[in-house]
């Protein structure tokens, strides 16, 4: 993981220093703030960086960013013509590989950093169950649509969502299914309730998101708040606390050997001493 995460930290501080120079506001996510908080960095055996940035903002870097990468590094969505079939954005170093080998397809990924649009969500607690279960509803067909690429591996995923996902890899009962419909139809429910005048805040496509513990009261944000993280100062949620016993439970006791990598991947380099 040391060679893959010297090219990671690269890849961040290019992403950082754009986004200060566009003023875009984005927070340490998910592991990224896990490894920040209980590393003062990455997680020994991570293979991403995981941010969350607001909408406005997120919709404001997809139009802009593009001009201002660097050769090796690409914007990927799942409106382009690559095969990113994730609903959230990606910036990828080119000069890379990661094998991915959690899914029932082993298939080759560009070194990557997470970008996840962080919503608003209805301020009615009825209401917002109803909104979860709608964007359940989607998220399970958009699965479905591409069940061959799902993570089954994935540390903490429940029994239940694990069994649907192998009957849908053995019956292949997703295949009418068209991916991008229902990431546009997601797309639409995610952005219904501003950011802005909600007085909740979730990350409904993180690693955790299926259990809705990714879903906060934007107090748990607050304040811009610095973690170390290596040799730089990012931003992350204020109440750290709250949020990684929200996704982690004990989250200082590191998980046992067999759960930490949650990608099951290893680091391709596309030219031999690329290093």
């Amino acid at each position: 993981m040391i060679e893959m995460q010297v090219g990671l930290l690269t890849l961040l501080k290019e992403f950082d220093a754009i986004c200060r120079k566009h003023d875009i506001t984005y927070y340490l996510e998910g592991g990224s703030l896990l490894g920040a908080v209980r590393h003062k960095g990455f997680l020994p055996w991570d293979d991403d960086v995981d941010l969350g940035i607001p909408r406005e903002a997120y919709e404001r870097l997809l139009t802009q960013i593009s001009q201002h990468l660097p050769q090796n590094l690409e914007l990927r969505t799942y409106q382009d013509e690559t095969d990113h079939h994730y609903y959230f954005a990606r910036i990828v170093d080119t000069r890379y590989q990661i094998r991915r080998m959690g899914s029932l397809e082993e298939r080759l990924e560009n070194l990557w950093v997470d970008l996840f649009p962080l919503d608003g969500m209805p301020n009615g607690a009825v209401s917002r169950a109803w909104h979860q279960l709608r964007l359940s509803w989607v998220r399970l067909k958009f699965h479905l649509s591409c069940f061959e690429k799902v993570n089954i591996k994935r540390p903490g995923r429940p029994l239940a969502e694990r069994m649907v996902i192998k009957l849908a890899q053995w019956t292949k009962m997703g295949s009418w299914l068209n991916t991008r419909k229902q990431l546009d139809q997601l797309d639409v429910l995610l952005k219904k309730y501003p950011l802005e005048t909600s007085d909740w805040v979730i990350n409904f496509m993180g690693q955790t998101s299926f259990k809705f513990n990714e879903l906060f009261p934007k107090a748990v944000y607050g304040k811009k708040t610095l973690y170390p993280f290596e040799d730089m100062n990012l931003v992350g949620p204020e109440q750290y606390d709250v949020y990684l016993k929200s996704l982690y439970g004990d989250y200082m006791t590191p998980p046992k050997e067999a759960d930490r990598n949650a990608h099951a991947s290893e680091l391709v380099p596309v030219k031999k001493g690329e290093f």
